[in-house]
Order: C-alpha cells, then structure tokens, then sequence
C-alpha cells in the first residue's frame, strides 16, 4: 500500500498545475504512516507548522489512502539533504509524531530532484 500511495502522490504532483510544481523543492521526503484518528493526528501536525518551518521544510503536503483514511502520505520539501535528515532525525518531530497518535512505524524515502 505505501508503494501505491507514493506512486499517487508522485502521479499528483505531475500532473498538477504548473503553480503547484512551482512548490517543488531540490529535496523531497516522502512520508507514509497509520494514525489512530486522522483529525487528531491533523490537529498536532497543523500546529507544528512552525517548527516545520524552523526545520527546513520548504514544501508540505498530505494525503490520505480513499480506502484507509487513517494512512497517510506527507510530502515535506527541503533545500538541501542534510536540512532534510536533521528534520526527520529531530526529538520534536519523534515526540510530535508520538503525540500525534502515529500508529505505526513510518515508512520515509528522501529523494532528490533529477533535474
């Protein structure tokens, strides 16, 4: 399912208006994970917009699976690599995640513009 759900999210962002992909960001996490109850996880990740932004996120998007809403698919858009490991390494993001009520490991692929 997260393979299918990254493929989407990838088929999305290519076939989005030119302004969206104008959002696009030399580094890309593609983040995929179950939650417990998707309005509390939003919520949490809502508030934590700033220290996303503290972090070096450039770019944020999320998606739910139409047959799982409870799994989600986060995009977060970074300037460099090494601005996208600190974030995804970070305490806050664990604990925030914790908080959340993140209900499984997540699975996260850090790629890089082949452009």
């Amino acid at each position: 399912m997260n393979k299918l759900l990254s493929a989407l999210a990838a088929a999305t962002l290519l076939a989005a208006p030119s302004a969206l992909r104008a959002q696009s960001a030399p580094v890309l996490a593609v983040i995929s994970h179950p939650v417990q109850d998707y309005a509390r996880w939003r919520a949490v990740y809502d508030d934590f917009a700033d220290e996303q932004k503290a972090g070096g996120v450039i770019m944020e998007q999320v998606y739910r699976d139409p047959a799982d809403p409870d799994q989600v698919l986060v995009l977060h858009g970074f300037e460099t690599m090494e601005a996208a490991e600190s974030f995804l390494s970070s305490d806050e993001l664990r604990s925030a995640m914790e908080g959340a009520g993140v209900a499984g490991p997540p699975d996260i692929r850090v790629m890089t513009s082949a452009d």
